[in-house]
């Protein structure tokens, strides 16, 4: 399993399409932010490792926090897009099963964008493991995930959005790109949807996302903590909803995305 889902997820994010994509202009989503928001003082001029750094987005953040930063991605694409944008800053291409960081060398590990979800289910387990290894006692770990109780989770196949507009040029346009994301997402659901897995505990699931061109990982709040605490975090990691508001201890969450804040 793991070696189909890095040939699948990597092939994505290795294209031209996902590295425009992910170096579009933009900062920290509202979760993240809040997050950042909470570890900030602590982290402050601690060595910041940004797993998963695509092409950039969360650099500028991180690194007001701390200068002594290092993005890693295992696109090579992603890496050369981060050097080209961000020419003062450390970018090395390096996979987060495997960390080339000695033990307890680093203040705050962010793994952004849902990006722990870009692998299996062993793969999730080991990451955490070399995640709390090179974090400090009392380091921290920002992370998002993709939520297993989301009603989106089990909806079955959904067309791409379409905008009509009453100008008939890019009603044109729209229709067309309408058509061509409409048929790589049915290519490609019928290719890689026989790969999903559902149990209990997670899911990995042909997800949306890119025309239907990635595997992704699904948890539920609860299990996501037993996870964390199994790799050796601290109990009860502190969550965020989508707008970056805290969730309450005991609550569940039925968003398509829920952010953590997991202290070594």
């Amino acid at each position: 399993m793991t070696d189909l889902i890095d040939s699948i997820n990597l092939r994505q994010m290795r294209s031209g399409a996902a590295v425009k994509i992910y170096s579009l202009p933009g900062g920290l989503s509202a979760a993240e932010q809040a997050s950042l928001d909470v570890v900030a003082a602590q982290a402050r001029g601690r060595r910041i490792l940004d797993i998963g750094v695509g092409g950039g987005r969360t650099v500028e953040a991180l690194r007001a926090v701390s200068t002594d930063y290092l993005g890693i991605d295992n696109s090579p694409q992603m890496v050369e897009a981060c050097r080209a944008r961000y020419p003062g800053a450390r970018f090395e291409l390096a996979d987060a099963r495997r960390l080339d960081l000695p033990d307890a060398s680093v203040g705050l590990v962010m793994f952004s964008c849902n990006g722990i979800g870009m692998v299996g289910h062993e793969d999730r387990l080991l990451i955490l493991r070399e995640v709390h290894r090179v974090l400090e006692p009392g380091g921290v770990f920002l992370f998002s995930t993709h939520n297993q109780n989301c009603p989106d989770h089990d909806k079955g196949f959904q067309f791409p959005q379409f905008v009509v507009t009453r100008n008939p040029v890019l009603l044109g346009i729209r229709a067309l790109r309408f058509v061509w994301h409409t048929g790589v997402s049915l290519v490609n659901r019928a290719r890689f949807s026989r790969h999903d897995l559902r149990t209990p505990e997670y899911s990995v699931i042909n997800d949306y996302c890119h025309d239907y061109g990635v595997m992704l990982y699904y948890i539920t709040l609860a299990n996501q903590r037993r996870q964390l605490e199994a790799a050796g975090f601290r109990p009860q990691a502190q969550a965020f909803d989508l707008d970056g508001r805290p969730i309450a201890e005991g609550a569940d969450s039925t968003l398509s995305s829920i952010a953590f804040i997991a202290r070594k």
